[in-house]
């Protein structure tokens, strides 16, 4: 499984902006505090209900040449999400830690 940490994310974004970041908690999560210029895709209550399949309908048009990088709170329903588009053949990775390790990588 591919991770990336929150160094390597954020000179990512500083540097080329070439990766997209897509952020799979609940909506008023992200609206409370999220990564600049990701984007939110609300499928961790599918994922953590057993319902992937469901979940994953919900980001069948993320492109498949494109890094794409799965934020969650901690990291865990990101990676498995990483780990099922992989699977669908797309360039996916999670943010590992998910936000959390962002924010505590800010300090």
């Amino acid at each position: 499984m591919t991770t990336i940490d929150p160094e390597t994310l954020r000179a990512k974004l500083e540097n080329d902006g070439d990766v997209r970041v897509v952020d799979i908690r609940p909506a008023e999560d992200f609206e409370e505090d999220h990564i600049e210029h990701s984007e939110n895709r609300p499928i961790r209550g599918d994922l953590l209900s057993g319902d992937v399949e469901e979940a994953l309908t919900e980001l069948d048009d993320l492109p498949d040449d494109e890094e794409l990088v799965m934020v969650c709170d901690a990291g865990i329903a990101s990676t498995e999400t990483a780990r099922e588009l992989q699977d669908q053949g797309k360039d996916a990775s999670a943010l590992d830690g998910g936000l959390n390790a962002w924010k505590q990588n800010q300090k």
